[in-house]
């Protein structure tokens, strides 16, 4: 980490500690050790322990701050390499540090203060927009760490990002939240040879199929760059609607490839673009509607030719219809169906490696059993782009009020070259358990 930083970081540090006077700092920790067995090879996936602290208190009567830092440990695992790629980060945010025996971090660091007729949040954290499980429609203003793909919890797999995060009530029933992100930090994507590594040619580009030389630049990112949102909030009529905008740049970079003197250059560009989306929600006696709905004036997908270097630029329409179910005793029932749609897609005439339209299922069973202390739960999911997805089954007890206990199997099925298909050799079987103080 760079001395500029530590300073900073030091600095906060220091504004923070509690005034004399001031209630005392409150302190929890949860250790999480998790082990996953690759049900194809037998072998050892992850041996993975997690200490994550949280630290409270009082700079003043009206300010509270949270500190959570963040220690993983990596016994044996096949998820963590000695030098992975972290291009993704701003200089603020990265690891302290990061190789094949874990990583520490600062995972969140803000203040709560109520000023100005507002409330904020100021330092680095999550915001969460949108209420889907599994996949995401507008819960996109966090980048997110993709080194176990999509099995990580949301909660867990959002990277935190250095913002202004003010809310105003503008009557009883309405509220407007204001963003401020001059953190430019993406996802965190899988290093090359770990067991999510993304080889599907619907993302990456196949060097192998390229009759010429190709060359690997770095990602092209800017050092510095403010994003911008915005998210009105209303209940009306037993309804919880949002209207929500984005002013970001894509989490995943675009892959531009370009014939230049009998060789491909390829260069990874995060790019711009802006999302306007809106939720709303109802419950209906044991019954829950979610729905959501996102626009995106630019998204940008490879294409089979290198025209325009290998990238067609393309609105996208994404939704997600979700219905939920509580009205057996101790059952939850969960259904979401997802759509996608390329708005340009036939000015391309066929050139863009993905589907126009692209629709995905979930379904969710919960049983809680023993007095809720003991959980069953199977989720599954299916693409219909490549007839692939995923299934996900879990056993977990709640042991004491410190202890949580589980395991489960993780499995992906269909197409190899499919966006879950692609980590059909990465079936697993997991067990874990966790801590609290």
């Amino acid at each position: 980490m760079k001395r500029p930083v530590l300073a900073l970081v030091f600095a906060a540090g220091a504004a923070l500690l509690p005034r004399p006077g001031l209630c005392s700092i409150e302190f929890t920790l949860d250790i999480e050790t998790e082990l996953g067995f690759g049900l194809t090879d037998s072998g050892m996936q992850k041996a993975d322990t997690i200490f994550k602290a949280e630290i409270t208190g009082d700079v003043s009567e009206s300010i509270r701050y949270t500190l959570i830092p963040k220690l993983v440990i990596a016994a044996d695992s096949e998820l963590y390499v000695k030098e992975p790629v972290e291009s993704n980060y701003s200089s603020l945010n990265s690891p302290w540090v990061s190789n094949q025996h874990g990583l520490f971090e600062i995972a969140e660091a803000y203040v709560d203060f109520a000023a100005w007729q507002g409330y904020w949040r100021v330092g680095k954290q999550q915001t969460v927009w949108g209420q889907a499980d599994g996949l995401k429609v507008l819960d996109v203003v966090n980048p997110q760490d993709y080194r176990e793909f999509n099995l990580d919890e949301f909660e867990d797999s959002r990277i935190p990002l250095w913002t202004v995060n003010v809310e105003f009530n503008l009557s009883e029933d309405s509220t407007l939240q204001l963003l401020v992100i001059p953190d430019a930090t993406y996802s965190k994507l899988a290093d090359a040879g770990t067991p999510y590594f993304v080889t599907s040619s619907k993302y990456v580009p196949k060097p192998a199929a390229s009759p010429w030389p190709v060359v690997i630049y770095d990602a092209e990112r800017p050092d510095h760059a403010v994003e911008f949102g915005a998210r009105y909030r209303l209940f009306y009529s037993g309804w919880d609607l949002t209207l929500n905008y984005l002013n970001h740049r894509q989490d995943i970079p675009a892959i531009y490839r370009y014939l230049d003197s009998n060789q491909v250059n390829v260069t990874p560009v995060y790019e711009p673009s802006e999302l306007v989306g809106a939720s709303a929600s109802n419950a209906f006696g044991d019954w829950v509607v979610r729905m959501e709905l996102g626009y995106s004036t630019h998204t940008y997908q490879l294409r089979h030719s290198l025209q325009e270097g290998g990238i067609a630029d393309t609105p996208e329409w994404s939704s997600v219809v979700g219905l939920d179910y509580q009205g057996f005793t101790d059952w939850f029932l969960s259904y979401q169906w997802f759509q996608s749609r390329l708005t340009d897609y036939d000015e391309f005439n066929d050139d863009i490696v993905r589907n126009q339209q692209r629709m995905q299922h979930t379904f969710l069973v919960r049983r809680l059993l023993m007095n809720d202390n003991l959980e069953l739960e199977l989720f599954a999911l299916y693409s219909d782009e490549d007839d692939d997805g995923q299934v996900r089954a879990q056993v977990a007890y709640q042991v004491n009020d410190e202890l949580r206990v589980w395991s489960g199997v993780d499995i992906f099925y269909g197409d190899v070259d499919g966006q879950f298909g692609q980590f059909n050799d990465t079936d697993r079987f997991i067990i874990g358990a966790e801590f609290g103080f």
